[in-house]
């Protein structure tokens, strides 16, 4: 296991320690994550030409020791399932696929009775039309029952719901599942005939039961159109900013006494961080977002994997810090330009080394990331609290899935500022969003005013336009138009930077807020 000594975090953190676990050169590494009982399961394959299906699993140290192979089996396709992951429940017993439950009688560092069940999910979910994929991302909570995951949908829209994960004879069940997300965001303004008060939007990928099994660490957006890191509570509904930054941060994944976090980030990333998207904050930027979250990942995570140089962490970060800090980056755990993070990223349960999984830009090549905190003394682990079965806020009636994805994109909302203006949003079929501000204010002191345009095509060309003024005590300005080439190929969603017709380059700008200024000439195709 070879080490590089990276300095000092904060101070109550001290020093942590970058390695690379070591594993079998003979053997094709597809991912990792730890074990409830601190040891590691692996994914593997015998060569490349092995499909991703063709499922084995080992265990072993997390200092490459032990390798202790116990399950090799072809996992069935099913129709609208979404792949593999690997999902460890609590019990360290079994395994969650996301489609199956790979089930032992013993932990799985002594398994040798590994069985494959499959897992029902309710009818309104689990195939249709309307369903793109019946998961995208699960997670499994602290008293090994109930579970959340994220279905997708038909019309790109994504529904979150929770359930209990239920054994009967040879198979699992989700039992009263919930939609925990908004489906509708807009409520009739009583002051002002036709506006509409837009509600917080619960929605995103799950990523963690956290809180012991009250929360959920999701993908969300609480200040900026570009996504960031929150919690929500399954108690009150209420969603609570773990990261803030202007660039792409999609994933949180706290440590077991929930003090620190280890996430995936572009932020130091000077040349592919889109934060000029982020820069300035935009009123109701969860329900009225303009919509270039897709683009920005993209460009900044699925282009840097492949060919665009760049960086998206993972960043180690202390949660109350960066929680209350603001321009808080944390500490950047990319150790070398031609490797890239991977999820997924878990913590050992001694709360003192987090992990992940690394993957070179020109080979298929992958590898192992530990980090270590030598000198962390880490808090008792966050107690397994109980998990809601019913929950205030969500909905038991499923049938209202099918509605929502087959509802046209189409909005079309005025929403009057609390102390002045108003703003209107369109989210119009064909990809196409406008938003157009006319001295629009919550607090009286800061006010919009100006328009967005975003025109996306994922098969094409995409372009946002900004003309935004905001004046204040933090002003800002977004003079700014950026074309994005089609989100396939080597390099997805390309910035265009050749001449339009009157010889202006279709992406040129810059966006400003607070005396900070970003430039997009500083990004890179």
């Amino acid at each position: 296991m070879t080490h590089k000594e990276t300095g000092l975090t904060r101070p109550e953190i001290g020093r942590y320690q970058i390695s690379t676990v070591p594993f079998d050169r003979d053997l094709v590494l597809r991912s990792a994550t730890y074990t409830p009982s601190g040891r590691v399961l692996v994914t593997y394959a015998k060569d490349e030409s092995q499909g991703e299906r063709q499922l084995a699993l080992a265990t072993m140290d997390d200092d490459g020791q032990n390798f202790r192979p116990f399950f090799s089996q072809l996992i069935p396709q099913r129709p609208k399932d979404n792949g593999i992951r690997l999902m460890v429940f609590p019990d360290d017993r079994r395994i969650f696929l996301g489609d199956f439950v790979i089930e032992c009688s013993t932990s799985l560092e002594t398994c040798k009775d590994p069985a494959l069940l499959p897992v029902e999910y309710p009818a309104e979910v689990a195939i249709g039309d309307y369903i793109s994929h019946r998961w995208s991302e699960i997670v499994v909570a602290p008293d090994n029952r109930h579970i959340a995951w994220n279905a997708l949908l038909s019309n790109f829209a994504v529904a979150v719901f929770t359930g209990e994960l239920r054994k009967s004879g040879g198979t699992y069940a989700i039992v009263s599942p919930q939609i925990v997300s908004t489906l509708d965001p807009f409520r009739p303004d009583p002051d002002h005939p036709g506006g509409v008060l837009p509600a917080p939007l619960r929605g995103g990928e799950v990523k963690q039961f956290i809180h012991g099994g009250t929360a959920l660490s999701m993908v969300g957006a609480v200040r900026r159109d570009v996504p960031d890191s929150v919690a929500l509570s399954l108690v009150t509904g209420k969603t609570e900013a773990i990261t803030d930054t202007p660039g792409y941060t999609e994933t949180t994944i706290f440590s077991p006494d929930e003090r620190l976090g280890i996430t995936m980030t572009s932020r130091f990333s000077r040349v592919t961080d889109p934060a000029i998207l982020g820069l300035v904050p935009r009123p109701y930027p969860d329900s009225l977002n303009i919509g270039v979250s897709m683009l920005a990942y993209t460009y900044a995570v699925t282009g840097v994997r492949n060919q665009r140089p760049g960086n998206i962490g993972p960043a180690l970060i202390d949660i109350q810090a960066s929680k209350t800090q603001e321009g808080y980056q944390g500490m950047d755990l990319n150790t070398q330009e031609d490797w890239v993070y991977y999820s997924p990223m878990s913590w050992s349960p001694d709360g003192r080394k987090a992990m992940w999984i690394e993957g070179r830009r020109d080979s298929p090549s992958k590898r192992i990331q530990l980090v270590t905190l030598p000198d962390y003394r880490p808090g008792p682990p966050v107690a397994a609290a109980t998990t809601p079965d019913r929950i205030a806020f969500g909905s038991s009636d499923l049938s209202r899935v099918e509605d929502y994805a087959r509802a046209a994109q189409d909005i079309d909302v005025k929403v009057y500022g609390r102390k002045s203006g108003y703003l209107t949003y369109r989210h119009m079929p064909g990809g196409v969003i406008e938003k157009h501000y006319f001295d629009f204010s919550d607090d009286g002191t800061a006010i919009y005013s100006g328009d967005e345009r975003l025109e996306a095509n994922p098969l094409g060309r995409s372009t946002y336009r900004a003309d935004l003024r905001l004046t204040g005590p933090k002003p800002g300005a977004m003079h700014l138009r950026m074309t994005f080439g089609p989100l396939g190929g080597l390099l997805p969603a390309q910035l265009i930077f050749s001449p339009d017709s009157n010889g202006l380059p279709l992406t040129r700008g810059y966006a400003e807020y607070d005396g900070h200024r970003l430039d997009v000439s500083t990004l890179v195709p």
